[in-house]
């Protein structure tokens, strides 16, 4: 026989099914007591940064991935003159939305117009800054013709 110890400070469970599986569940069923506690069943559990939700749709998922896309898209363009043009982007946004985006495969239409929005407001943001990098060496290029002692 196996000894299994779980931290009931740091671990979760999860029931999964349909509404009407759930609804079945008494609450009492749904907590697991264990020696060294009771794990009390949650509607969402997060592992290797997936965010579970019992009827496996992942929209809290979704809802965390466009929360931290946003976030970092804020962010980026508060500094968005010190820095290139694809880097904080692709680091940022696009592993956010490329990290287990199979999961994806089945979701509503909503879920995924909702990371379709995170894709357009980050390129909205690429082709902005690179618009306005354009012409900055444009003017200063202009500039530099103008006053040729400068």
């Amino acid at each position: 026989m196996i000894d299994c110890i779980a931290d009931t400070d740091k671990s979760d469970i999860i029931w999964l099914g349909t509404r009407q599986q759930l609804a079945m569940i008494s609450t009492a069923d749904k907590d697991l007591h264990l020696p060294s506690g009771t794990l009390q069943a949650s509607v969402t559990a997060r592992n290797l940064r997936v965010i579970i939700d019992q009827q496996l749709t992942f929209d809290a998922h979704a809802c965390a991935c466009s929360r931290a896309c946003y976030y970092h898209l804020r962010r980026i363009r508060q500094i968005r003159r010190f820095i290139a043009a694809t880097g904080p982007c692709n680091a940022f946004i696009t592993s956010h939305l490329d990290y287990c985006n199979g999961l994806f495969a089945n979701c509503s239409v909503a879920i995924r117009q909702r990371l379709q929005r995170i894709q357009n407001s980050a390129a909205v943001w690429y082709v902005q800054n690179l618009l306005l990098a354009t012409l900055h060496h444009c003017y200063t290029s202009y500039i530099g013709y103008q006053l040729p002692g400068v």
